[in-house]
């Protein structure tokens, strides 16, 4: 049943990749990745729905924190260039080697104790979590904190458009915060943030797709 659902979630995800390409004339490259990485994320729920061994179970798992791990600072940057925030490539960089150590970290086995870790036919995937496994957590809230950061920072500013499209993304993250803390307190075999980043690319894809034509948005697509 599960491996049903999720193949429905990885296919929206790439129809939104599909329309984001299609709808969006100039293209802003962090939110073409941020579009890339959902279908990647999705695609590695299905494969683990789908895994009959603990070898391909792992694999699957590594394909989602692979797309995770990335979506996180391409949400961070697509709402740093909509509210105006200042694009430093120090900055880029950093972030993306922290993102390629942190995948380095989750594949590690000092993330999951691949020794005790198991596969059952019936509960699939058996996670044993070794010491490092709260980092990933402290990167995400990281994040989240940034991204509320830059927000309210930007109202405050008036960096942003309006404060109509800053609220929107307020809404995009807090939404993706409560779904996270769902995942970490609920015990329940479906992955909610298949969905909750499903509901993310539509908001933006329609905010890119409103604001596309005005002059200040054009300004920050173009730069990078």
């Amino acid at each position: 049943m599960m491996s049903v659902v999720y193949s429905i979630t990885a296919t929206v995800a790439l129809l939104l990749l599909i329309a984001y390409v299609v709808l969006v004339k100039k293209k802003q490259p962090w939110m073409l990745f941020l579009f890339c990485c959902v279908p990647v994320i999705n695609l590695g729920y299905l494969l683990l729905s789908l895994a009959q061994t603990k070898t391909f179970a792992l694999v699957a798992n590594g394909v989602v924190y692979l797309g995770s791990v990335f979506l996180s600072l391409c949400m961070y940057m697509v709402i740093l260039q909509l509210c105006g925030g200042p694009y430093r490539r120090r900055l880029t960089i950093f972030l993306v080697a922290l993102a390629l150590l942190m995948f380095a970290v989750v594949c590690s086995p000092w993330y999951y104790d691949y020794a005790a870790t198991g596969f059952t036919a019936a509960d699939g995937l058996i996670k044993v979590y070794g010491p490092l496994h709260n980092v990933y957590a402290l990167y995400l809230t990281g994040y989240f904190v940034a991204m509320i950061v830059t927000i309210f920072r930007s109202m405050l500013r008036q960096q942003t458009v309006s404060h109509k499209y800053a609220s929107l993304m307020a809404a995009i993250v807090f939404g993706n915060i409560a779904f996270w803390l769902v995942e970490k307190f609920v015990e329940w075999d479906f992955e909610f943030l298949a969905v909750s980043y499903l509901f993310s690319e539509v908001i933006l894809l329609g905010l890119y797709w409103m604001m596309q034509d005005y002059v200040h948005v054009s300004r920050l697509v173009e730069q990078d």
